[in-house]
Protein backbone atom coordinates (compact mmCIF):
# COMPACT_ATOMS: atom_id res chain seq x y z
CA UNK A 1 0.00 0.00 0.00
CA UNK A 2 2.74 2.29 1.17
CA UNK A 3 4.69 1.51 -2.43
CA UNK A 4 1.50 2.50 -4.28
CA UNK A 5 1.24 5.75 -2.59
CA UNK A 6 4.27 6.52 -3.27
CA UNK A 7 3.42 6.07 -7.32
CA UNK A 8 0.82 8.07 -7.09
CA UNK A 9 2.77 10.92 -5.36
CA UNK A 10 5.76 10.86 -8.40
CA UNK A 11 2.95 10.83 -11.13
CA UNK A 12 1.17 13.99 -9.20
CA UNK A 13 4.66 16.05 -8.88
CA UNK A 14 5.63 14.79 -12.49
CA UNK A 15 1.54 16.69 -13.39
CA UNK A 16 2.32 19.66 -11.42
CA UNK A 17 5.93 20.19 -13.33
CA UNK A 18 4.67 19.50 -16.76
CA UNK A 19 1.98 22.21 -16.20
CA UNK A 20 3.48 24.67 -15.00
CA UNK A 21 6.45 24.60 -17.04
CA UNK A 22 6.70 28.01 -18.84
CA UNK A 23 5.18 27.24 -22.80
CA UNK A 24 7.18 28.09 -25.85
CA UNK A 25 4.71 30.14 -28.53
CA UNK A 26 4.05 28.85 -31.77
CA UNK A 27 4.43 31.40 -34.59
CA UNK A 28 2.01 31.55 -37.08
CA UNK A 29 3.52 31.67 -40.42
CA UNK A 30 3.39 35.08 -41.81
CA UNK A 31 0.70 36.20 -44.64
CA UNK A 32 3.78 36.45 -47.13
CA UNK A 33 5.13 32.84 -46.83
CA UNK A 34 1.69 31.33 -47.39
CA UNK A 35 1.08 29.74 -50.65
CA UNK A 36 -1.26 31.11 -52.96
CA UNK A 37 -4.89 29.92 -53.07
CA UNK A 38 -5.97 29.32 -56.66
CA UNK A 39 -9.61 29.50 -57.62
CA UNK A 40 -10.86 27.93 -60.53
CA UNK A 41 -13.82 29.70 -62.05
CA UNK A 42 -16.37 27.22 -63.79
CA UNK A 43 -16.51 27.22 -67.53
CA UNK A 44 -19.46 29.37 -68.77
CA UNK A 45 -22.05 27.61 -69.78
CA UNK A 46 -22.97 28.39 -73.66
CA UNK A 47 -26.75 29.45 -74.23
CA UNK A 48 -28.32 29.17 -77.53
CA UNK A 49 -32.02 29.56 -78.54
CA UNK A 50 -34.27 28.28 -81.63
CA UNK A 51 -34.98 30.81 -84.41
CA UNK A 52 -36.67 30.05 -87.56
CA UNK A 53 -34.51 30.96 -90.47
CA UNK A 54 -36.29 31.90 -93.85
CA UNK A 55 -34.63 31.86 -97.13
CA UNK A 56 -36.93 33.56 -100.04
CA UNK A 57 -37.60 31.32 -103.13
CA UNK A 58 -40.19 34.02 -104.14
CA UNK A 59 -38.40 33.42 -107.92
CA UNK A 60 -39.15 29.45 -107.82
CA UNK A 61 -42.77 29.61 -107.22
CA UNK A 62 -44.83 33.02 -107.93
CA UNK A 63 -42.43 35.36 -109.46
CA UNK A 64 -39.61 34.69 -112.19
CA UNK A 65 -39.47 38.36 -113.58
CA UNK A 66 -38.18 39.77 -110.50
CA UNK A 67 -40.87 42.62 -110.77
CA UNK A 68 -42.41 43.38 -107.48
CA UNK A 69 -46.13 44.32 -107.84
CA UNK A 70 -46.51 48.07 -107.30
CA UNK A 71 -50.30 49.55 -107.20
CA UNK A 72 -50.81 52.72 -109.39
CA UNK A 73 -47.36 51.65 -111.31
CA UNK A 74 -45.83 54.21 -113.77
CA UNK A 75 -42.64 53.42 -115.74
CA UNK A 76 -40.13 55.01 -118.18
CA UNK A 77 -37.52 53.53 -120.29
CA UNK A 78 -34.00 54.86 -119.86
CA UNK A 79 -30.64 54.24 -120.15
CA UNK A 80 -29.63 55.78 -116.73
CA UNK A 81 -26.56 54.12 -116.04
CA UNK A 82 -25.18 54.76 -119.86
CA UNK A 83 -24.50 50.90 -120.43
CA UNK A 84 -25.94 50.58 -123.77
CA UNK A 85 -29.12 48.86 -122.40
CA UNK A 86 -32.54 50.75 -121.56
CA UNK A 87 -33.08 50.06 -117.78
CA UNK A 88 -37.07 50.25 -116.25
CA UNK A 89 -37.78 53.24 -114.16
CA UNK A 90 -40.92 52.27 -111.97
CA UNK A 91 -42.74 54.70 -109.39
CA UNK A 92 -45.99 53.95 -107.67
CA UNK A 93 -48.20 54.86 -104.71
CA UNK A 94 -45.01 54.64 -102.15
CA UNK A 95 -43.55 57.63 -103.60
CA UNK A 96 -40.24 55.79 -104.23
CA UNK A 97 -38.49 55.15 -107.34
CA UNK A 98 -36.46 51.66 -108.41
CA UNK A 99 -34.52 51.13 -110.56
CA UNK A 100 -35.22 47.67 -112.90
CA UNK A 101 -32.35 46.04 -114.87
CA UNK A 102 -32.71 44.02 -118.00
CA UNK A 103 -30.31 40.86 -117.59
CA UNK A 104 -31.97 39.04 -119.99
CA UNK A 105 -32.97 39.72 -123.58
CA UNK A 106 -35.08 42.06 -125.31
CA UNK A 107 -37.62 39.60 -126.54
CA UNK A 108 -37.16 36.97 -123.26
CA UNK A 109 -36.14 39.72 -120.27
CA UNK A 110 -35.63 38.84 -116.81
CA UNK A 111 -35.45 42.24 -114.82
CA UNK A 112 -33.63 42.32 -111.68
CA UNK A 113 -34.00 45.29 -109.04
CA UNK A 114 -30.82 47.15 -108.19
CA UNK A 115 -30.95 48.14 -104.75
CA UNK A 116 -31.14 51.66 -103.64
CA UNK A 117 -30.49 53.48 -106.56
CA UNK A 118 -33.04 56.03 -106.47
CA UNK A 119 -32.43 56.52 -102.79
CA UNK A 120 -32.82 60.00 -102.26
CA UNK A 121 -35.24 60.55 -104.52
CA UNK A 122 -39.14 60.42 -103.53
CA UNK A 123 -42.21 62.42 -104.15
CA UNK A 124 -43.97 61.11 -101.10
CA UNK A 125 -46.80 59.38 -102.80
CA UNK A 126 -47.69 58.43 -106.14
CA UNK A 127 -44.51 59.01 -107.81
CA UNK A 128 -44.51 59.47 -112.03
CA UNK A 129 -40.85 59.56 -113.51
CA UNK A 130 -39.38 60.79 -116.45
CA UNK A 131 -35.80 61.09 -117.23
CA UNK A 132 -33.73 62.52 -119.71
CA UNK A 133 -30.79 64.85 -120.16
CA UNK A 134 -32.13 68.15 -119.60
CA UNK A 135 -29.30 70.58 -119.15
CA UNK A 136 -26.89 69.35 -121.82
CA UNK A 137 -24.27 68.52 -119.25
CA UNK A 138 -24.28 64.68 -120.71
CA UNK A 139 -25.79 63.27 -117.96
CA UNK A 140 -29.28 61.98 -117.29
CA UNK A 141 -31.47 64.01 -114.68
CA UNK A 142 -34.68 62.58 -113.18
CA UNK A 143 -37.74 64.39 -112.80
CA UNK A 144 -40.66 62.78 -111.05
CA UNK A 145 -44.11 63.80 -110.92
CA UNK A 146 -46.14 63.51 -107.77
CA UNK A 147 -49.85 62.75 -106.60
CA UNK A 148 -52.11 61.40 -104.45
CA UNK A 149 -51.70 62.55 -100.85
CA UNK A 150 -48.33 63.84 -100.91
CA UNK A 151 -48.20 67.48 -99.82
CA UNK A 152 -46.06 67.85 -103.35
CA UNK A 153 -49.24 66.72 -105.49
CA UNK A 154 -49.07 67.99 -109.10
CA UNK A 155 -45.62 69.37 -109.02
CA UNK A 156 -42.54 68.44 -111.04
CA UNK A 157 -39.71 67.90 -108.82
CA UNK A 158 -36.31 67.54 -110.72
CA UNK A 159 -32.98 65.93 -109.49
CA UNK A 160 -29.52 65.45 -110.80
CA UNK A 161 -26.84 62.77 -110.27
CA UNK A 162 -23.85 64.48 -108.14
CA UNK A 163 -22.36 61.25 -108.22
CA UNK A 164 -21.54 58.11 -110.99
CA UNK A 165 -23.47 56.42 -113.04
CA UNK A 166 -22.50 53.22 -111.33
CA UNK A 167 -23.02 54.55 -107.52
CA UNK A 168 -25.50 57.82 -108.07
CA UNK A 169 -25.87 60.61 -105.80
CA UNK A 170 -28.59 62.11 -106.25
CA UNK A 171 -29.43 66.33 -105.31
CA UNK A 172 -32.70 68.03 -105.64
CA UNK A 173 -32.07 70.53 -108.32
CA UNK A 174 -33.12 73.99 -107.95
CA UNK A 175 -35.96 74.87 -110.45
CA UNK A 176 -38.71 77.39 -110.66
CA UNK A 177 -41.64 75.50 -109.52
CA UNK A 178 -44.00 73.50 -111.66
CA UNK A 179 -47.22 72.85 -110.67
CA UNK A 180 -50.18 71.37 -112.96
CA UNK A 181 -53.07 70.79 -109.83
CA UNK A 182 -52.60 67.01 -109.20
CA UNK A 183 -50.98 63.97 -109.68
CA UNK A 184 -48.23 65.40 -111.89
CA UNK A 185 -47.16 62.94 -114.79
CA UNK A 186 -44.65 63.83 -116.82
CA UNK A 187 -43.31 62.46 -120.24
CA UNK A 188 -39.99 64.39 -122.06
CA UNK A 189 -40.17 65.17 -125.43
CA UNK A 190 -38.47 67.83 -128.31
CA UNK A 191 -41.97 69.21 -129.39
CA UNK A 192 -40.07 72.01 -131.62
CA UNK A 193 -37.20 69.99 -132.90
CA UNK A 194 -34.64 72.75 -131.00
CA UNK A 195 -32.27 69.75 -129.73
CA UNK A 196 -33.62 70.58 -125.94
CA UNK A 197 -36.40 68.06 -123.95
CA UNK A 198 -39.76 70.08 -123.54
CA UNK A 199 -41.91 69.01 -121.05
CA UNK A 200 -45.28 67.17 -121.24
CA UNK A 201 -47.20 67.05 -118.27
CA UNK A 202 -50.45 65.26 -117.08
CA UNK A 203 -52.82 66.06 -114.62
CA UNK A 204 -56.10 64.74 -111.96
CA UNK A 205 -58.69 66.70 -114.19
CA UNK A 206 -57.19 64.87 -117.56
CA UNK A 207 -55.54 67.69 -118.72
CA UNK A 208 -52.05 68.22 -120.41
CA UNK A 209 -49.76 71.06 -120.05
CA UNK A 210 -46.67 71.80 -122.22
CA UNK A 211 -43.70 73.36 -120.90
CA UNK A 212 -41.04 74.62 -123.52
CA UNK A 213 -37.68 74.46 -122.08
CA UNK A 214 -34.99 77.82 -122.24
CA UNK A 215 -31.44 77.76 -121.84
CA UNK A 216 -30.53 80.53 -119.53
CA UNK A 217 -26.84 81.85 -118.46
CA UNK A 218 -28.05 80.22 -115.18
CA UNK A 219 -29.35 76.65 -116.89
CA UNK A 220 -32.30 75.20 -117.85
CA UNK A 221 -35.68 76.65 -117.54
CA UNK A 222 -38.96 75.10 -118.33
CA UNK A 223 -41.79 78.22 -119.63
CA UNK A 224 -45.66 77.03 -119.76
CA UNK A 225 -47.15 77.29 -123.52
CA UNK A 226 -50.99 77.56 -122.14
CA UNK A 227 -52.19 77.70 -125.96
CA UNK A 228 -50.44 74.05 -127.03
CA UNK A 229 -52.80 71.79 -125.48
CA UNK A 230 -55.68 73.94 -125.50
CA UNK A 231 -59.54 72.67 -125.03
CA UNK A 232 -57.62 68.75 -125.01
CA UNK A 233 -59.59 66.86 -122.52
CA UNK A 234 -58.45 63.00 -122.04
CA UNK A 235 -60.25 62.24 -119.11
CA UNK A 236 -59.32 61.45 -114.89
CA UNK A 237 -55.84 60.97 -114.24
CA UNK A 238 -54.03 61.56 -117.39
CA UNK A 239 -50.59 60.30 -117.69
CA UNK A 240 -49.24 60.47 -121.64
CA UNK A 241 -46.16 58.62 -123.55
CA UNK A 242 -44.63 60.81 -126.71
CA UNK A 243 -43.21 59.92 -129.56
CA UNK A 244 -42.82 60.85 -132.91
CA UNK A 245 -44.33 59.66 -136.68
CA UNK A 246 -43.79 60.52 -139.56
CA UNK A 247 -43.02 64.04 -138.76
CA UNK A 248 -45.65 63.92 -136.30
CA UNK A 249 -45.91 64.02 -132.53
CA UNK A 250 -47.66 61.67 -131.37
CA UNK A 251 -49.27 60.75 -127.99
CA UNK A 252 -50.84 58.04 -126.41
CA UNK A 253 -52.60 58.89 -123.52
CA UNK A 254 -54.22 56.60 -120.67
CA UNK A 255 -56.69 57.42 -117.73
CA UNK A 256 -58.42 56.52 -114.81
CA UNK A 257 -60.94 54.49 -116.67
CA UNK A 258 -58.27 52.18 -118.12
CA UNK A 259 -59.10 53.67 -121.57
CA UNK A 260 -56.24 55.05 -124.17
CA UNK A 261 -55.97 58.00 -126.48
CA UNK A 262 -54.32 59.08 -129.38
CA UNK A 263 -53.19 62.68 -129.82
CA UNK A 264 -51.44 63.63 -133.06
CA UNK A 265 -50.52 66.46 -135.28
CA UNK A 266 -47.64 68.03 -137.43
CA UNK A 267 -44.24 69.42 -135.67
CA UNK A 268 -44.61 72.88 -137.54
CA UNK A 269 -48.33 72.46 -137.56
CA UNK A 270 -50.54 75.05 -135.56
CA UNK A 271 -53.64 72.99 -136.36
CA UNK A 272 -55.51 71.58 -133.66
CA UNK A 273 -55.54 67.85 -132.24
CA UNK A 274 -56.68 65.00 -133.92
CA UNK A 275 -57.64 62.67 -131.11
CA UNK A 276 -59.24 59.25 -132.04
CA UNK A 277 -59.48 56.31 -129.21
CA UNK A 278 -57.31 52.87 -128.86
CA UNK A 279 -58.91 49.75 -129.24
CA UNK A 280 -57.37 48.67 -125.99
CA UNK A 281 -58.85 49.31 -122.13
CA UNK A 282 -57.60 47.99 -118.72
CA UNK A 283 -59.27 47.70 -115.57
CA UNK A 284 -57.73 51.50 -114.28
CA UNK A 285 -55.28 54.04 -114.56
CA UNK A 286 -53.62 52.92 -117.55
CA UNK A 287 -50.20 54.32 -117.92
CA UNK A 288 -48.91 53.89 -121.38
CA UNK A 289 -44.72 54.11 -121.84
CA UNK A 290 -42.90 53.46 -125.09
CA UNK A 291 -39.68 51.41 -125.73
CA UNK A 292 -37.17 50.80 -128.95
CA UNK A 293 -39.15 47.83 -130.42
CA UNK A 294 -36.49 45.56 -133.03
CA UNK A 295 -37.85 47.45 -135.82
CA UNK A 296 -36.01 50.56 -136.10
CA UNK A 297 -37.60 54.00 -135.03
CA UNK A 298 -40.75 52.40 -134.36
CA UNK A 299 -41.67 52.13 -130.94
CA UNK A 300 -43.87 49.47 -128.85
CA UNK A 301 -45.80 49.74 -126.00
CA UNK A 302 -45.88 48.90 -122.12
CA UNK A 303 -49.15 49.40 -120.00
CA UNK A 304 -49.21 49.37 -116.48
CA UNK A 305 -52.38 49.74 -114.45
CA UNK A 306 -53.66 50.77 -110.96
CA UNK A 307 -53.37 47.20 -110.17
CA UNK A 308 -49.65 47.07 -110.71
CA UNK A 309 -50.08 44.52 -113.58
CA UNK A 310 -48.11 45.05 -116.72
CA UNK A 311 -49.06 44.64 -120.21
CA UNK A 312 -46.48 44.90 -123.75
CA UNK A 313 -47.47 45.38 -126.98
CA UNK A 314 -46.15 45.12 -130.06
CA UNK A 315 -46.30 48.03 -132.98
CA UNK A 316 -47.16 45.02 -135.76
CA UNK A 317 -49.26 47.80 -137.56
CA UNK A 318 -45.86 50.23 -137.49
CA UNK A 319 -48.91 53.12 -137.26
CA UNK A 320 -49.43 52.93 -133.38
CA UNK A 321 -53.20 51.95 -134.08
CA UNK A 322 -52.61 48.09 -134.23
CA UNK A 323 -51.32 46.47 -131.33
CA UNK A 324 -50.38 42.47 -130.54
CA UNK A 325 -50.10 41.99 -126.75
CA UNK A 326 -46.69 39.78 -126.06
CA UNK A 327 -47.83 37.94 -122.93
CA UNK A 328 -44.31 36.24 -122.58
CA UNK A 329 -42.82 39.41 -121.74
CA UNK A 330 -44.14 39.73 -118.27
CA UNK A 331 -45.00 36.27 -117.83
CA UNK A 332 -43.87 34.22 -114.78
CA UNK A 333 -45.47 36.44 -112.35
CA UNK A 334 -49.12 35.36 -110.56
CA UNK A 335 -51.03 38.23 -109.80
CA UNK A 336 -53.83 37.77 -107.79
CA UNK A 337 -54.79 41.33 -106.89
CA UNK A 338 -54.67 43.77 -104.36
CA UNK A 339 -54.50 42.64 -100.61
CA UNK A 340 -54.01 39.24 -101.35
CA UNK A 341 -54.65 36.42 -99.17
CA UNK A 342 -53.43 32.79 -99.54
CA UNK A 343 -54.34 29.35 -98.51
CA UNK A 344 -52.36 26.44 -98.96
CA UNK A 345 -54.26 22.94 -98.63
CA UNK A 346 -53.98 19.66 -99.34
CA UNK A 347 -57.33 17.68 -100.83
CA UNK A 348 -56.83 13.97 -102.14
CA UNK A 349 -53.35 14.18 -102.23
CA UNK A 350 -53.06 17.19 -104.27
CA UNK A 351 -51.76 21.10 -103.48
CA UNK A 352 -54.45 23.79 -103.79
CA UNK A 353 -54.08 27.23 -102.65
CA UNK A 354 -57.06 29.54 -102.53
CA UNK A 355 -56.45 33.36 -102.79
CA UNK A 356 -58.90 36.27 -102.09
CA UNK A 357 -58.19 39.96 -102.67
CA UNK A 358 -59.76 43.15 -101.79
CA UNK A 359 -62.13 42.63 -104.60
CA UNK A 360 -63.92 39.82 -102.46
CA UNK A 361 -62.35 37.42 -105.40
CA UNK A 362 -61.90 33.55 -104.67
CA UNK A 363 -59.36 32.05 -107.13
CA UNK A 364 -57.73 28.30 -107.43
CA UNK A 365 -54.28 27.36 -108.32
CA UNK A 366 -53.62 23.86 -108.12
CA UNK A 367 -49.59 22.91 -107.87
CA UNK A 368 -48.09 21.49 -110.47
CA UNK A 369 -44.69 21.57 -111.06
CA UNK A 370 -42.89 21.81 -114.07
CA UNK A 371 -39.60 21.94 -115.98
CA UNK A 372 -41.11 24.95 -117.86
CA UNK A 373 -42.90 27.83 -115.83
CA UNK A 374 -43.99 28.14 -112.11
CA UNK A 375 -45.43 25.50 -110.30
CA UNK A 376 -49.03 27.11 -109.95
CA UNK A 377 -51.70 26.92 -112.15
CA UNK A 378 -54.54 28.54 -111.71
CA UNK A 379 -58.01 26.73 -112.55
CA UNK A 380 -60.01 29.44 -113.90
CA UNK A 381 -64.09 29.56 -113.04
CA UNK A 382 -63.42 26.73 -110.31
CA UNK A 383 -65.63 28.95 -108.04
CA UNK A 384 -68.11 30.07 -110.22
CA UNK A 385 -71.53 31.15 -108.82
CA UNK A 386 -69.88 32.65 -105.24
CA UNK A 387 -70.07 35.89 -104.25
CA UNK A 388 -68.32 37.74 -101.62
CA UNK A 389 -67.78 41.02 -100.09
CA UNK A 390 -64.51 42.62 -99.93
CA UNK A 391 -61.39 41.80 -98.18
CA UNK A 392 -61.99 37.84 -99.27
CA UNK A 393 -60.13 34.90 -97.87
CA UNK A 394 -60.82 31.30 -98.59
CA UNK A 395 -60.00 27.75 -97.80
CA UNK A 396 -60.85 24.33 -99.49
CA UNK A 397 -60.94 21.56 -96.72
CA UNK A 398 -62.93 18.37 -96.18
CA UNK A 399 -66.43 17.52 -94.91
CA UNK A 400 -67.67 14.48 -95.10
CA UNK A 401 -65.89 13.15 -97.37
CA UNK A 402 -66.84 16.28 -100.38
CA UNK A 403 -64.33 19.90 -100.64
CA UNK A 404 -65.58 22.39 -98.24
CA UNK A 405 -64.89 26.09 -98.82
CA UNK A 406 -64.80 28.46 -95.80
CA UNK A 407 -64.60 32.10 -96.66
CA UNK A 408 -63.96 35.25 -94.66
CA UNK A 409 -64.52 38.58 -95.40
CA UNK A 410 -64.63 42.59 -94.46
CA UNK A 411 -68.48 42.19 -92.69
CA UNK A 412 -67.00 39.61 -90.50
CA UNK A 413 -69.33 36.65 -91.22
CA UNK A 414 -67.53 33.05 -91.98
CA UNK A 415 -69.46 31.10 -94.59
CA UNK A 416 -69.38 27.86 -95.91
CA UNK A 417 -69.65 26.49 -99.54
CA UNK A 418 -69.94 22.23 -100.09
CA UNK A 419 -69.41 20.78 -103.41
CA UNK A 420 -71.86 18.85 -104.21
CA UNK A 421 -70.23 18.18 -107.79
CA UNK A 422 -66.47 17.27 -108.18
CA UNK A 423 -63.46 18.56 -108.58
CA UNK A 424 -63.45 18.06 -111.91
CA UNK A 425 -66.65 19.99 -112.20
CA UNK A 426 -67.46 21.68 -109.29
CA UNK A 427 -71.22 23.22 -107.97
CA UNK A 428 -71.05 24.98 -104.78
CA UNK A 429 -74.00 25.36 -102.53
CA UNK A 430 -73.53 27.30 -99.31
CA UNK A 431 -74.44 25.74 -95.83
CA UNK A 432 -76.20 28.57 -93.89
CA UNK A 433 -75.82 27.75 -90.55
CA UNK A 434 -72.96 25.81 -90.77
CA UNK A 435 -70.78 28.06 -88.43
CA UNK A 436 -73.62 28.06 -85.89
CA UNK A 437 -71.69 29.55 -82.72
CA UNK A 438 -69.02 31.32 -84.18
CA UNK A 439 -69.78 35.22 -84.35
CA UNK A 440 -68.85 38.12 -86.53
CA UNK A 441 -65.50 39.40 -86.48
CA UNK A 442 -64.48 42.16 -88.70
CA UNK A 443 -62.17 41.26 -91.52
CA UNK A 444 -62.42 37.84 -90.74
CA UNK A 445 -59.52 35.49 -91.92
CA UNK A 446 -59.89 32.12 -91.15
CA UNK A 447 -57.69 29.07 -90.66
CA UNK A 448 -58.03 25.92 -90.12
CA UNK A 449 -56.32 22.99 -87.91
CA UNK A 450 -55.86 19.50 -85.90
CA UNK A 451 -54.92 21.60 -82.82
CA UNK A 452 -55.33 18.73 -80.01
CA UNK A 453 -54.49 15.52 -82.94
CA UNK A 454 -58.21 14.51 -82.69
CA UNK A 455 -58.32 13.88 -86.32
CA UNK A 456 -61.23 16.73 -86.32
CA UNK A 457 -59.66 20.29 -87.47
CA UNK A 458 -60.68 23.13 -85.49
CA UNK A 459 -61.84 27.13 -86.50
CA UNK A 460 -59.04 29.70 -86.00
CA UNK A 461 -60.11 33.18 -86.85
CA UNK A 462 -58.06 36.70 -87.15
CA UNK A 463 -60.12 39.94 -87.09
CA UNK A 464 -59.33 43.29 -87.39
CA UNK A 465 -58.68 43.89 -83.66
CA UNK A 466 -55.33 41.76 -83.58
CA UNK A 467 -57.04 39.03 -81.76
CA UNK A 468 -56.86 35.47 -82.61
CA UNK A 469 -59.77 33.30 -81.62
CA UNK A 470 -60.25 29.15 -81.90
CA UNK A 471 -63.11 26.80 -82.10
CA UNK A 472 -63.97 23.70 -81.88
CA UNK A 473 -67.26 21.76 -82.83
CA UNK A 474 -69.35 18.85 -81.54
CA UNK A 475 -72.69 17.64 -83.92
CA UNK A 476 -76.24 18.07 -82.76
CA UNK A 477 -78.21 15.55 -83.28
CA UNK A 478 -79.30 16.36 -86.50
CA UNK A 479 -75.76 15.99 -87.83
CA UNK A 480 -75.01 19.64 -87.89
CA UNK A 481 -71.90 21.22 -86.30
CA UNK A 482 -72.64 23.34 -83.42
CA UNK A 483 -69.58 25.30 -82.32
CA UNK A 484 -67.69 26.67 -79.14
CA UNK A 485 -64.60 29.00 -78.64
CA UNK A 486 -61.48 27.26 -77.12
CA UNK A 487 -60.85 28.48 -73.79
CA UNK A 488 -56.92 29.73 -72.62
CA UNK A 489 -55.19 28.65 -75.66
CA UNK A 490 -55.08 31.96 -77.89
CA UNK A 491 -55.01 34.47 -74.93
CA UNK A 492 -51.67 35.45 -75.53
CA UNK A 493 -52.37 34.99 -79.50
CA UNK A 494 -52.37 39.31 -80.10
CA UNK A 495 -51.50 41.31 -83.56
CA UNK A 496 -50.67 44.43 -84.28
CA UNK A 497 -54.36 44.83 -86.08
CA UNK A 498 -56.02 42.97 -88.96
CA UNK A 499 -54.56 39.17 -87.42
CA UNK A 500 -54.39 36.54 -90.40
CA UNK A 501 -53.34 33.40 -88.85
CA UNK A 502 -52.22 30.22 -90.47
CA UNK A 503 -50.48 27.25 -88.29
CA UNK A 504 -48.00 24.12 -89.02
CA UNK A 505 -46.62 21.53 -86.80
CA UNK A 506 -42.91 20.61 -86.96
CA UNK A 507 -41.09 18.25 -84.41
CA UNK A 508 -44.15 18.16 -82.09
CA UNK A 509 -44.11 21.96 -81.79
CA UNK A 510 -47.43 23.70 -83.50
CA UNK A 511 -46.18 27.27 -84.93
CA UNK A 512 -49.00 30.34 -85.05
CA UNK A 513 -47.82 32.36 -87.81
CA UNK A 514 -49.97 35.69 -87.68
CA UNK A 515 -49.73 38.37 -90.21
CA UNK A 516 -51.00 42.03 -89.22
CA UNK A 517 -51.43 45.63 -90.65
CA UNK A 518 -47.41 46.45 -90.65
CA UNK A 519 -46.69 43.33 -92.65
CA UNK A 520 -44.74 41.84 -90.05
CA UNK A 521 -44.72 38.06 -89.32
CA UNK A 522 -46.09 37.54 -85.56
CA UNK A 523 -44.95 34.04 -84.17
CA UNK A 524 -46.27 32.31 -81.30
CA UNK A 525 -45.63 28.44 -80.78
CA UNK A 526 -47.31 25.78 -78.83
CA UNK A 527 -44.89 22.95 -76.96
CA UNK A 528 -46.90 20.76 -74.66
CA UNK A 529 -43.91 18.39 -74.18
CA UNK A 530 -41.89 21.35 -72.69
CA UNK A 531 -44.47 24.08 -71.28
CA UNK A 532 -47.08 21.03 -70.44
CA UNK A 533 -49.75 22.76 -72.09
CA UNK A 534 -51.48 23.67 -75.31
CA UNK A 535 -51.04 27.58 -74.76
CA UNK A 536 -49.68 29.57 -77.50
CA UNK A 537 -47.20 32.15 -76.44
CA UNK A 538 -45.17 34.59 -78.46
CA UNK A 539 -41.76 33.76 -79.98
CA UNK A 540 -39.32 35.99 -81.61
CA UNK A 541 -38.46 33.31 -84.20
CA UNK A 542 -38.76 34.29 -87.27
CA UNK A 543 -35.12 35.28 -89.21
CA UNK A 544 -35.05 36.79 -92.97
CA UNK A 545 -39.15 37.92 -93.68
CA UNK A 546 -39.67 41.43 -94.95
CA UNK A 547 -43.21 42.06 -96.70
CA UNK A 548 -45.43 44.95 -97.12
CA UNK A 549 -48.35 45.93 -95.48
CA UNK A 550 -51.34 43.72 -94.35
CA UNK A 551 -49.56 40.57 -94.53
CA UNK A 552 -51.48 37.03 -94.63
CA UNK A 553 -49.23 33.86 -94.49
CA UNK A 554 -49.51 30.58 -95.37
CA UNK A 555 -47.71 27.47 -93.77
CA UNK A 556 -47.36 23.99 -94.28
CA UNK A 557 -44.75 21.62 -93.27
CA UNK A 558 -43.05 19.52 -95.76
CA UNK A 559 -39.97 16.93 -94.74
CA UNK A 560 -38.85 19.13 -92.00
CA UNK A 561 -39.23 22.23 -93.67
CA UNK A 562 -41.79 24.78 -93.02
CA UNK A 563 -42.96 25.98 -96.30
CA UNK A 564 -44.07 29.99 -95.58
CA UNK A 565 -46.00 31.60 -98.46
CA UNK A 566 -47.29 35.57 -97.95
CA UNK A 567 -49.75 37.62 -99.49
CA UNK A 568 -49.27 41.64 -98.99
CA UNK A 569 -51.29 44.80 -99.40
CA UNK A 570 -49.84 45.34 -102.96
CA UNK A 571 -50.92 42.01 -104.28
CA UNK A 572 -47.26 40.24 -104.56
CA UNK A 573 -46.80 36.30 -103.18
CA UNK A 574 -43.68 35.86 -101.84
CA UNK A 575 -42.72 32.26 -100.85
CA UNK A 576 -39.73 31.55 -98.40
CA UNK A 577 -38.36 27.87 -96.66
CA UNK A 578 -37.86 27.75 -93.38
CA UNK A 579 -35.47 25.50 -91.15
CA UNK A 580 -34.97 25.44 -87.46
CA UNK A 581 -31.43 26.88 -86.30
CA UNK A 582 -29.79 27.46 -82.88
CA UNK A 583 -27.44 30.44 -82.12
CA UNK A 584 -25.45 31.29 -79.58
CA UNK A 585 -26.77 33.89 -77.27
CA UNK A 586 -24.23 36.66 -76.23
CA UNK A 587 -24.39 37.49 -72.71
CA UNK A 588 -24.89 41.29 -72.21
Amino acid sequence: MYHSMKINIFFLILFLIVSCAPRKEIAQPSEALRPPVSVVKPAPVEKYKSFLQCDEKTKDFFNSTGIEVLPFMRVVFYDIDRDGVNEMIAGSKDGALRLYRNSGTRDVPHWSLVPEYFDGVSAGAFSAPAAGDIDGDGKPEILVGTGGFSKDSGKIIFYKNAGTNVKPLWKRMDMPEIDVGNDAAPALFDVDNDGRADLIVGNSTGKLFLFRAKHTGKGVVFAKDAAYFKDVKLGMYVVPAVTSYQNRILIIAGNSMGRLSVLEREFKSRSSWEKSALALSFCSFAAPAFLNSDQSGIMDMVISDGNGQLYYYRNWGKDYRNWNEAVDFFSGRIFTGPASSPVITEVNGSSFMVVGNINGEIRLFVNKPSSAGLPWKERPGFFNGIRLSSFSKGILTEWDGRSLLITGQQDGIIRAFLNTGSLEKPFWSEKKQFFRGVPKIMHAAPAVFDIDGDGKWELIVGGSDGYVKGFRYEIDRDGNPVWQKIEKIFDYAKAAGFAAPSLAREAGKTYLFVGQQDGKISIFTSDPLYRGSSVFYPDDYLQGVQVNNHSCPAVFEKMGIIELTIGDYNGNLKHFACHTEKRKIKDN
